[in-house]
C-alpha cells in the first residue's frame, strides 16, 4: 500500500466548492457550515438517535463482530477498482477501514467521523493507508463529485437530519458511483429496508443490490 499524496488530499478537502463543506482537512474541525454540536442537538450515548460514544469504541472492533459483519464481504459488495476513491462516513474506530484501504492500492480512502477520539483509533488501524477527516456528516468537508463510493455503516439512524446527510452523500459522489448502506436490528437506530429505500432513492439514487435478511442487510445504490 503506497503512502497517500497529501497534495491530492488538499485539493479534495481544501476550500470546498459547496457552502456546506467549507472545512479543510487541516483544520479538522468539529464545526461545519458554522453549525456546532449543540446546535445540531447531537447526543452521545448508546440509546436511540444517539451518536455512539468513543469511550465505548472497543466494543466495535471485537473478533466476534466478524462473525456477523465481515469487512471482507462488505468490501466485496462494492466491487471496487484498484484506483477507486472511497469515502467512509462515520468510520468510528476503523473496524471496516483497513479492509477498504487494501482493496484500493492505487486509489484513496478517506474516513470521516464527528469524534476526534474515534479518528485517533482509526488512524492507528489504518497505519498510514488512508486519510482521516473530522467533520459533520450533514455538511461533509469534501469537494463535490470526488468519490467512486461512499460507505455508510450503522450511521444513518444517528444523523439528526437524514435528508441533509443524503444530499451530501449524493453531492460528493460522481455520477454512476455507489452508495453502500448497512443496517442491523441489533442497532437501536435500525432502519428497515423499505424505509431505507424511501429515504435514499429521492436523493438521486437507484437500488442496485441487496444482501442479507430483514433484520440485518447491506444495500447498494447507484448515483444517477
Amino acid at each position: 500500500m503506497r503512502a497517500y499524496d497529501q497534495r491530492r488530499i488538499g485539493r479534495l478537502c481544501g476550500v470546498a466548492d459547496h457552502p456546506s463543506s467549507a472545512v479543510s482537512c487541516e483544520a479538522a474541525s468539529t464545526h461545519a457550515q458554522g453549525v456546532s454540536e449543540s446546535d445540531m442537538a447531537i447526543q452521545f450515548g448508546v440509546g436511540k438517535s444517539k451518536v455512539f460514544p468513543a469511550d465505548k469504541a472497543g466494543s466495535l472492533v471485537t473478533s466476534l463482530r466478524r462473525l456477523v459483519q465481515s469487512p471482507a464481504k462488505l468490501a466485496d459488495r462494492l466491487s471496487l477498482s484498484a484506483d477507486a476513491w472511497v469515502l467512509e462516513v462515520g468510520c468510528g474506530p476503523g473496524y471496516f477501514s483497513p479492509t477498504l484501504a487494501e482493496r484500493i492500492p492505487e486509489g484513496q480512502l478517506v474516513v470521516v467521523d464527528l469524534q476526534r477520539e474515534m479518528l485517533q483509533l482509526a488512524r492507528v488501524r489504518l497505519d498510514g493507508c488512508g486519510e482521516v477527516v473530522q467533520g459533520d456528516a450533514q455538511a461533509l468537508p469534501l469537494r463535490s463529485a470526488s468519490f467512486d463510493a461512499v460507505v455508510v455503516i450503522l450511521v444513518l439512524g444517528e444523523v439528526p437530519d437524514r435528508e441533509r446527510f443524503l444530499c451530501e452523500v449524493r453531492r460528493v459522489l460522481r455520477p454512476g458511483a455507489t452508495a453502500l448502506f448497512a443496517e442491523t436490528r441489533r442497532d437501536s437506530d435500525f432502519i428497515p429496508f423499505a424505509d431505507l429505500i424511501a429515504l435514499v432513492e429521492p436523493h438521486g439514487f437507484n437500488l442496485i443490490g441487496r444482501w442479507g435478511w430483514s433484520w440485518e442487510y447491506t444495500a447498494s445504490f447507484a448515483a444517477m
